[in-house]
């Protein structure tokens, strides 16, 4: 079992960092009421929210319905899913309490699930149950109707030497005694506050100590090192093979070649765009595989992301981009990969030569001519997220 999985606190007082938003939290569901705002948790990966969600639940007697957000993405999906409760009032009989929780509300994104704001706010105005929301990011235009209608509590990254008391004392009820000091706080730092990712750098280092007893602390294999040997390999299916043996999570990968495809100075951007499309089929695909569980699949995402990467001299990087800005790059990325078909079929060229070619003087002379793009916007449908994102390329060089 991952560390990240076995440590995941079950008691609000066991987690660690975000003191006063997990208090907040606590008070709001012991005083919750029909009629309630629902709770919007906001911030980075790894830092607790889903966690939180989960601890409340247990200690105050709820059962958690759970959904996710960039799985369910458009309106007519989340009324299948999620509309009967507004209508099934014995489904919340004496018989149990219920907690819906709606992850990852900021997945919501692109042409197709503009509408899908507008169901979360008519659903939570309406469910006679608690509801809790998480979103990555909160200074996104389609989350502020529901920041302004909800009781918004903001979570930050855990502070280093919070994360490194707490690494070091599941090292020593774990008997850890291999993991020095010093390879802590190498674990703390490259974990920028995330207290997932540290647990699972953690599980990495004592993995790497007992397949090599004799290792020393300096061998102690970083993300950067692991990454370096797949982009290295001069074959695919060597690099197939050592992506096998990369010991990360599932959406942590994902997260990896996209932060060195983003940051890689030797690609132009049809080639980036090339690889960021497979990057987002990986994403695409690990959606599926959480909402079926169908967990085989896993292996068609090692596959996929490789090909993102080979033969394109990656080099990894380490904390380059920060979080905020890395899912803004992520979720502009998404609002494109709805656009592109409909708009490279306009202009009649392909989708990799309208998104390097066109786009950039498309989108210049539509910031100099704001009735002309008004127009452009409504004949094809394109909504705020859409717009925004097209005039965001007149700045690129």
């Amino acid at each position: 079992m991952m560390l990240s999985e076995k440590m995941r606190p079950s008691k609000i007082s066991r987690m660690i960092g975000n003191e006063e938003a997990r208090l907040e939290a606590a008070k709001w569901l012991k005083n919750w009421s029909l009629g309630s705002k629902p709770l919007l948790l906001t911030g980075p990966p790894g830092v607790g929210k889903s966690t939180l969600v989960y601890a409340l639940a247990q200690e105050f007697g709820y059962s958690v319905i759970e959904y996710n957000a960039s799985d369910v993405r458009t309106r007519d999906a989340l009324e299948e899913r999620i509309g009967p409760m507004l209508n099934n009032q014995s489904l919340f009989s004496d018989e149990g309490r219920f907690l819906v929780f709606l992850d990852e509300i900021d997945g919501l994104s692109g042409r197709a699930d503009y509408a899908g704001i507008d169901f979360v706010l008519d659903f939570v105005e309406n469910v006679p149950v608690p509801v809790v929301l998480a979103a990555n990011v909160e200074d996104d235009q389609r989350l502020k109707k529901i920041v302004q209608k909800s009781h918004h509590l903001r979570f930050q990254p855990v502070a280093e030497d919070v994360l490194y008391i707490y690494l070091k004392e599941i090292s020593r009820q774990e008997g850890l005694k291999e993991v020095t000091n010093d390879a802590l706080k190498r674990i703390v730092r490259t974990s920028r506050g995330d207290v997932r990712f540290a647990l699972n750098s953690l599980q990495t280092f004592i993995a790497s100590r007992e397949g090599n007893p004799e290792s020393t602390d300096r061998q102690f294999p970083t993300d950067q090192e692991a990454l370096a040997s797949i982009f290295e390999a001069e074959t695919f299916e060597e690099s197939i093979e050592r992506m096998r043996n990369l010991d990360a999570q599932p959406r942590d990968k994902v997260r990896y070649f996209f932060d060195a495809i983003v940051g890689a100075k030797n690609l132009d951007a049809r080639a980036k765009a090339d690889a960021l499309s497979l990057v987002a089929d990986a994403d695409i695909l690990m959606g599926e595989i959480n909402k079926t569980q169908s967990w085989r699949l896993l292996r068609y995402l090692d596959r996929i992301l490789v090909k993102s990467a080979f033969g394109r001299s990656l080099v990894p990087v380490e904390g380059s981009i920060p979080w905020n800005l890395r899912l803004s790059i992520w979720n502009d990325g998404r609002v494109m990969k709805d656009l592109l078909p409909t708009l490279s079929a306009r202009f009649h060229v392909g989708k990799s030569s309208f998104s390097s070619l066109y786009l950039p003087y498309l989108s210049l002379y539509f910031k100099r001519n704001e009735t002309g793009f008004e127009k452009f916007a409504r004949s094809n449908d394109l909504g705020d997220s859409e717009k925004r994102v097209i005039l965001k390329f007149s700045t690129r060089k």
